[in-house]
């Protein structure tokens, strides 16, 4: 944190209880909407290219992902994102945002998307027979220009809700690689084949600016003024005028490999490129440094005033907080497959199984440690899986495709199952499980040896078995999507087939009498079932809490919810714009939905058995909270006025606490305290206190006035006593030798205070 000299801020790790007002939390819990929503908790993926980026501010960034055809949002630096909209048949390349509502996005076809909402929604308008639109650039709320792959360039006069074709010069196959303006009169543009091209006229009509080599494709370019300009390009190319682009100096660049975009901000320059290859400068592209950030290619980079800058690198966000001096994966894409399957061990460990399709599709497993809330690669996927509490469970896919594991999918055993599309598994400990699935050979296979030998349990032709539940070690029960329905009171070792129900994708039983099917209920183990009305007949998942509340999960990611047994239902979560979901999971509070694309959706339902706790950050002169939603911060248990935003500025000597709550109305827990003391100590010295070496190594010596053994104790930069002792005498050696490096305060008993570094 970088605090003043004569500020510390630490945790406390004992205080007095606070002094909450009961009045204002209950109002901070009751003035919530309670309106859910969804939250795409797996926005990036293996097959994201980030394009475009622009920063707004140190905290608000937007990027277009290519492939996914999606523009997705940051509000926090670039640590968490989320996917505005998608536009899948003609997929955005680059984007203008004039501030965190008003944007233009320019996509392939010759399409065009306004937005006035940061890109939730958007307007679409063409410009047909223009190709693919490559770059924009807007100089006011008004004027603006467009770049294409056919080498036109397209001026708007009216914030991009008209265009007219300029003059560009350029042949169809000199497409347009970059804009950018100076005033209303003065711009320059790059393009394939070399050629820097220059306006005098506001567009209307462009030249050829200065020579250099034509074998160089320039893929973006930065002026600082209308002399001095910087550009960057195929082969590691750096070029660089001052005269206005009519002579161009070759600068010597460290890397050979292609740089794709460029990002300034004062003398700093950044330029981004191919094999993980970043190239920077601190005197406005006079010279450069090369690092190796990552062997991927990074196809945009975003800088703001303050020095945060955000990498769009194929498949993971990068971040850094140094002016790209050091950078941090942020956010790791997940599989870009076709989820079919979701299971959780318990409210924190879960897994999501995925097949390969056309389009890119990849087979794979995701496994989650936080109930949904975020996801990793977790190896090779396939259509089915489940996971028991004890966290033994097993997955299958196609062609008899079979994994087993006894720690949540952490650790994964490989195996063979049965020839046939396994589709759903259960497993009741490490070495039984059953697979089903088909059509081809379908039906219900066993095995009590983890799979060494499987033995076909339901043979009665190619039936197609889409899900599986067992309410304990005997009693189980079976649905296909094509109107099967079995049952089992042995363990799966027979089938017997039930009244019709018109099956389905899900099957699920609160105890061992009552279940229900995508349109049925039973009340008697499925002996008999009664017809459920006002449900939605594309309902893949259905879950009950009690026996009057549940919840049904439709494929497009509409949400019912019944607190009568299934009588009557009533939509509790909107459906998903481009969703395909495939299955669902209840846990603690929450649905988990996953669908096509590796897409996995969060949406809060209930509030949950164990409240989340915020945890408070120093950042800068501020202390912020890590959850998001309704505010409310504390100082000494007194709530803060205005102190309902992320951050907050610490001020005031004493202990701050918060509390979040969701837009359900659940409440967090109250945060652990964060003490603010401003001690007015220098770094090794102050009334009668001196400390030296300080820096520190294996030891220090703590000099005193008072002669009188006092107690003393060294705090870490959390508030933990790590350390604690008595003076002796004026001079006292204190080891150090067990403690990490890093920043500590030493407190006597008497209140003095100061800084000690361990190196």
């Amino acid at each position: 944190m970088n605090q003043p000299k004569d500020t510390v801020y630490r945790k406390n790790r004992t205080f007095t209880p606070m002094r909450f007002s009961s009045s204002l939390l209950l109002s901070l819990v009751t003035s919530l909407a309670c309106a859910q929503t969804w939250e795409l908790t797996t926005p990036i993926k293996t097959y994201s290219e980030f394009f475009a980026m622009q920063m707004l501010d140190g905290d608000t960034a937007f990027a277009v992902d290519k492939p996914m055809g999606a523009i997705l949002r940051t509000t926090d630096g670039g640590v968490n994102w989320e996917r505005r909209i998608v536009n899948s048949f003609n997929k955005p390349m680059a984007l203008w945002m004039w501030d965190s509502q008003r944007g233009i996005a320019v996509c392939e076809g010759s399409r065009i998307m306004i937005s006035t909402d940061g890109f939730a929604t958007a307007s679409t308008t063409s410009q047909l027979g223009n190709g693919a639109f490559q770059c924009v650039f807007f100089l006011n709320d008004t004027l603006g220009w467009i770049g294409s792959d056919t080498g036109k360039i397209l001026r708007s006069t009216d914030g991009g809700g008209t265009w007219v074709v300029m003059q560009s010069g350029q042949s169809t196959y000199n497409y347009i690689t970059a804009i950018q303006f100076l005033d209303t009169d003065t711009g320059y543009a790059s393009c394939y084949g070399g050629e820097m091209l220059k306006s005098v006229d506001g567009g209307l009509t462009w030249q050829a600016a200065g020579p250099f080599d034509q074998q160089v494709l320039m893929r973006d370019f930065h002026f600082y003024n209308t002399q001095e300009g910087v550009a960057v390009g195929s082969g590691g190319e750096v070029i660089r005028t001052t005269d206005g682009g009519t002579t161009w100096d070759s600068i010597p660049s460290p890397t050979t490999y292609t740089m794709l975009d460029m990002a300034v901000q004062g003398d700093v320059v950044m330029a981004c490129g191919n094999w993980g290859r970043v190239m920077r400068s601190t005197d406005r592209g006079q010279t450069w440094s090369v690092a190796q950030v990552g062997n991927s290619d990074h196809r945009s980079i975003a800088l703001s005033v303050g020095g945060r800058a955000i990498l769009g690198t194929d498949g993971r966000i990068q971040c850094s907080n140094d002016m790209g001096v050091t950078w941090a994966v942020t956010n790791e894409g997940t599989y870009h497959t076709v989820l079919n399957k979701v299971a959780f061990r318990n409210d924190q460990v879960g897994v999501a199984v995925g097949w390969q399709t056309s389009g890119g599709m990849e087979g794979g497993l995701l496994r989650t440690t936080d109930g949904g809330r975020h996801w990793s690669k977790a190896g090779g996927g396939g259509l089915g899986v489940h996971l028991t509490p004890t966290g033994a469970g097993c997955l299958g896919g196609g062609s008899g495709s079979f994994a087993r594991t006894t720690d949540g999918f952490a650790t994964r055993i490989p195996g063979n199952g049965p020839n046939v599309a396994i589709r759903c598994t259960w497993s009741f400990d490490a070495l039984t499980h059953i697979v089903a699935g088909g059509a081809v050979y379908g039906g219900i296979y066993r095995t009590t040896n983890g799979g060494i030998t499987w033995t076909h349990v339901l043979d009665v032709g190619n039936i197609t078995i889409s899900d599986l539940w067992f309410v304990n070690a005997l009693q189980g029960y079976a649905v296909g999507e094509y109107g099967d329905d079995w049952r089992t009171m042995d363990g799966g070792l027979t089938w017997q087939e039930m009244t019709a129900t018109n099956g389905g994708h899900t099957v699920f039983f609160l105890n061992d009498t009552l279940g229900w099917t995508r349109s049925f209920r039973t009340t008697d183990s499925g002996n008999t079932w009664l017809f459920m009305g006002g449900i939605s007949q594309g309902t893949v998942s259905i879950f009950f809490t009690s026996p009057d509340t549940g919840y049904a999960v439709g494929n497009g990611g509409q949400t019912e919810m019944t607190t009568d047994g299934g009588l009557t239902w009533n939509t509790i979560l909107p459906g998903i714009l481009n969703a395909e979901i495939h299955d669902a999971a209840y846990v603690d509070g929450a649905i988990v939905a996953v669908g096509r694309w590796g897409d996995i959706y969060r949406g809060q339902v209930a509030c949950p058995q164990n409240a989340p706790t915020p945890v408070i950050t120093p950042q800068g002169d501020e202390l912020c909270t890590n959850l998001s939603g309704s505010i409310q911060w504390y100082l000494d248990g007194d709530p803060i006025a205005d102190g309902d935003t992320l951050c907050i500025e610490a001020l005031e000597e004493g202990s701050y606490t918060v509390v979040v709550a969701d837009a359900l109305g659940c409440a967090s827990t109250v945060s652990a305290p964060y003490v603010v003391v401003h001690t007015g100590v220098a770094a090794n010295s102050g009334h009668g206190l001196r400390l030296y070496p300080n820096p520190a190594g294996k030891e220090f010596t703590l000099e005193v006035t008072d002669v009188t053994p006092q107690p003393f104790e060294l705090l870490d930069a959390q508030g933990r006593i790590v350390l604690s002792g008595r003076t002796s005498g004026p001079r006292t050696n204190v080891e150090l030798s067990d403690l990490q490096p890093g920043l500590y305060l030493l407190r006597l008993a008497d209140g003095r205070t100061v800084r000690v570094v361990r190196e």
